[in-house]
C-alpha cells in the first residue's frame, strides 16, 4: 500500500506540476475550445484572475506531492480544483473524461490514505 501511495502522490503532483508550467510558460499549442467550452473558458478569461490562481495552486501543490513537504494541507486545498476539473468535464463537455476522473479519484485516494490527519476535522465537541 505504501508504494502505492507514493507512485499516486508523485503521478498527481507531475501532473500538476506539468499543467501549471505548460500553462505559465506557454509550452505547446492548446486547441481552441469549441461550443459550451468555449462560453465555459471565455467566462474564466474574463474573469483575469482565475487561471493564475487555480494554476498557482497546482503549481503549489505539485512541488508539494512531489517533495512529500505540507501534503496533507494541499491535498484539501486541491481537492475543489479536482472536483471542477472532473465536473466541467462530464457536464461540460465529455472529453478527458477518464483523465478527470483519475485525477479526482487520485486527489481522494490520498486522502483516504492519510485519512488519520484529517478525521479530527470531523469530531463533534
Amino acid at each position: 500500500m505504501r508504494i502505492a501511495i507514493i507512485i499516486v502522490r508523485v503521478l498527481l503532483g507531475g501532473l500538476m506540476l506539468f499543467a501549471s508550467i505548460s500553462y505559465f510558460f506557454k509550452l505547446g499549442d492548446q486547441p481552441a475550445p469549441t461550443g459550451d467550452m468555449a462560453t465555459v473558458m471565455a467566462g474564466f478569461m474574463a474573469s483575469k484572475y482565475m487561471f493564475p490562481l487555480v494554476k498557482v495552486i497546482e503549481l503549489l501543490a505539485g512541488i508539494s506531492l512531489v517533495s512529500g513537504k505540507f501534503m496533507r494541507a494541499f491535498l484539501l486545498i486541491l481537492l475543489p480544483i479536482s472536483v471542477n476539473i472532473f465536473l466541467l468535464h462530464a457536464v461540460v463537455t465529455k472529453s478527458d473524461l477518464p483523465m478527470a476522473t483519475a485525477i479526482l479519484l487520485a486527489n481522494v485516494f490520498l486522502i483516504y490514505a492519510n485519512w488519520n490527519s484529517y478525521k479530527h476535522l470531523f469530531e463533534w465537541k
